[in-house]
């Protein structure tokens, strides 16, 4: 594998898990648990789903 290809596939990985961490923090905000600060894992939750998702854009971007 070269590492252009390789670079598309991490950047790729990366923007898969943002979506899977956003996906998370909506179930978790919908879901009715008691214990948790639904603002602070909605906010947590967006800022980790944003990070991942520059880490993957970043990836993708510098494949060339």
């Amino acid at each position: 594998m070269k590492q252009e290809d390789f670079e598309k596939e991490v950047g790729k990985y990366w923007l898969d898990i943002s979506k899977l961490v956003f996906g998370g923090v909506v179930l978790a905000t919908i879901i009715k648990i008691e214990d948790i600060n639904k603002l602070m894992v909605l906010g947590l939750g967006v800022i980790a789903a944003a990070g991942f998702a520059v880490l993957g854009f970043i990836k993708l971007k510098n494949k060339n």
